[in-house]
């Protein structure tokens, strides 16, 4: 048996890190207070289906006394092993339509067979369809007194109000590293394998905040009876701490040759690429915080004392703003890696620029009022050239979503931000849509809605269609981190510089001057 299932949570005690989820079911089920349906909500690997199995045993467990679940009786033991039928659970990704839903209405009806109460565990909810999720409403406003619902989600914006509001909602919480490390230390100890303290940690950061993922690792090595962090590297590819500092003393050094003969020796062992981008981007997000006076906070814990001086004296090389810069250019080149035919050369291009960083970071700063100027003197002239050929333009707004007219929206400019990736999201789904939100502007974004102003009336109805709004709506709230509706509004089309340049060749031509008259046309447009 794989490690995370083996040592897979049992009981509330079990459960690492999710206290307040521990003490909000415990209470309830201590007062007969429990609710007729849960919303587990959180990142993945964080124990929330472990959970719902082990509330399913708590509300049908056969002792007395003691301590509940026992693990012992038939009931908790029929739930532990997945053989009871009176405890259904669902996964939405694969069971998304109404059809489902409606199969599972019709079991509700029927009386447990053999345990207490019947529990429906719907793993991934938020897979489910608009229309899934309406036939569900009304069975989790009222379900029968044998039923308890326990839905599970990574995702929970894009889980509908009406279901929110039948539900209770607790939250999972994500792994910190020093959680993470308890339990790989505790599964090492029952597995009898010797890891030493760094292996550790190097494991618990790779997890992402997920146990799961910690313990999967922690399988992966475990034909190994002593794990050190060579081997942790060496299996899972991840990047070396020694050549990932030796990458950034050369940036800091702003020597390019030196960053690109490293950066293939490191490629040459068969590193994945990915893996060493996130491995520069982690040892430079640890390093801007002992840069804002933080790491005895933060850092410290998840290092060795060698290794978190390693880091303090790199850090002394950098100032924070160059920090900032060369943590933006990577996580760029990290978003393009996924779209170019040579993976490795977005990274490449970004360590190069990021050798110039002192240079580039002060150019930014000295142009920015002056780019700011020239763009508006420019846009000033192209109003003009506009008014003389074909007198007061009918436009709304000439200016793109990064130059929102409300720059202190913090909703706006976590849009503007995050544009690219709308667009690639929507181009993966539907290109046409894509296509069409590259002509659009954002024009509010309020607390529940985005409206989005597109320049013509076959757009807004291609916008509005269902398809097409839930996939915006879906990025939207992913991004907002709330529940989002999208609307629309009709402006007028933006008339560009080279048209204008079009109307004055147009106004030249003899043939387009003889159909301008045949069709009592006054102006060519």
């Amino acid at each position: 048996m794989v490690l995370y299932r083996k040592y897979r949570s049992q009981t509330l005690d079990e459960l690492i890190g999710q206290q307040t989820a521990k003490n909000s079911l415990l209470s309830a089920f201590k007062a007969q207070k429990l609710a007729h349906a849960y919303l587990f909500c959180g990142p993945r690997g964080t124990g929330k289906t472990s959970t719902a199995r082990i509330l399913a045993k708590m509300v049908n467990c056969e002792a007395k006394e003691g301590v509940i679940p026992c693990n012992r009786c038939d009931a908790c033991l029929s739930i532990t092993q997945g053989t009871n039928m009176d405890v259904i659970e669902m996964d939405a990704a694969s069971n998304r339509g109404i059809e489902d839903i409606r199969n599972l209405k019709d079991t509700i009806k029927l009386a447990a067979s053999s345990l207490k109460k019947k529990v429906y565990i719907i793993d991934e909810v938020h897979m489910l369809s608009g229309d899934a999720f309406n036939a569900l409403l009304k069975t989790l406003e009222e379900p029968p007194s044998h039923v308890i619902f326990i839905l599970a989600t990574t995702e929970v914006q894009k889980i509908p109000a009406t279901i929110l509001s039948r539900v209770t909602r607790i939250d999972f919480k994500q792994a910190t590293v020093t959680e993470a490390a308890e339990l790989i230390k505790k599964a090492a100890a029952l597995e009898e394998i010797e890891i030493d303290e760094e292996a550790v940690l190097t494991l618990a950061k790779k997890a992402g905040g997920s146990f799961r993922d910690a313990i999967k690792f922690l399988d992966q090595l475990s034909s190994f009876k002593k794990i050190d962090s060579k081997i942790v590297l060496e299996g899972l590819g991840s990047g070396d701490f020694s050549q990932t500092l030796n990458l950034l003393k050369s940036i800091s050094l702003k020597k390019s040759s030196d960053v690109l003969d490293k950066l293939n020796e490191q490629i040459q062992t068969g590193i994945n690429i990915k893996e060493l981008t996130l491995s520069l981007l982690d040892s430079l997000r640890q390093i801007l915080y002992i840069k804002n006076g933080l790491g005895e906070r933060f850092v410290k814990a998840e290092n060795s004392e060698e290794k978190y001086q390693q880091l303090c004296d790199i850090a002394a090389s950098f100032e924070t703003d160059q920090v900032v810069f060369i943590i933006n250019n990577i996580q760029t080149s990290l978003e393009q890696a996924r779209y170019t035919s040579i993976p490795i050369l977005p990274l490449e291009i970004a360590l190069v620029e990021s050798c110039g960083v002192e240079k580039q970071v002060r150019s930014d700063k000295q142009s920015l009022r002056s780019d700011d100027l020239q763009q508006e003197t420019e846009s000033q002239k192209v109003r003009e050239l506009v008014e003389q050929q074909v007198g007061e333009p009918e436009i709304a707004d000439t200016q793109t979503l990064q130059d929102s007219d409300n720059p202190d929206s913090s909703d706006l400019q976590k849009i503007a931000e995050r544009w690219n990736y709308i667009l690639e999201t929507v181009k993966a789904y539907n290109f046409s849509l894509e296509a069409l939100m590259r002509s659009s502007k954002i024009l509010e974004c309020g607390e529940s809605s985005v409206v989005v102003e597109v320049p013509y009336a076959f757009h807004q109805r291609i916008l509005e269609s269902a398809k097409s709004r839930d996939l915006l709506e879906s990025v939207f709230s992913d991004i907002l981190g709330r529940q989002i509706k999208v609307a629309t509004a009709l402006g007028k089309r933006p008339v560009q510089r080279e048209e204008v340049s079009n109307i004055e060749v147009a106004a030249d031509d003899e043939i387009v001057r003889i159909a301008a008259e045949i069709f009592n046309s006054e102006t060519i447009n």
